[in-house]
């Protein structure tokens, strides 16, 4: 079993700023593995905000917030690498145009970098 990522660790990925260019038919998975935990992905051809989870910057509770100060119930998706559900992935937040727009300027406050499908 791997144990928790060392804060100092966690600090230093962070700070490691990787260009990353998504097209709109980029796949789930490939989108899993251009994110780490101070980005995020919109796919606006998909209607959803992909994460990954981490203890260290709170993406879900951030949205969250924002669902809430617009009256929106959150219901975030886990998704999985295979297809037994062992192994997991990514997260999913389906969101209309406005409310990502709203999700996105809360994240980016929260000092999140965000790539967006072309």
């Amino acid at each position: 079993m791997i144990g928790p990522v060392d804060s100092n660790c966690a600090k230093t990925l962070c700070k490691s700023h990787r260009k990353v260019s998504s097209p709109a038919s980029e796949g789930e998975a490939n989108i899993f593995f251009n994110l780490c935990m101070d980005r995020v992905h919109y796919s606006p051809g998909r209607h959803a905000i992909y994460f990954v989870d981490s203890s260290y910057i709170k993406v879900a509770e951030t949205i969250d917030s924002v669902f809430k100060g617009v009256g929106c119930e959150l219901q975030i998706e886990q998704l999985y690498l295979d297809q037994l559900s062992i192994f997991k992935s990514l997260k999913r937040v389906r969101l209309d145009p406005t409310q990502a727009r709203a999700v996105m300027v809360a994240l980016r406050m929260q000092g999140m970098q965000i790539t967006i499908s072309k």
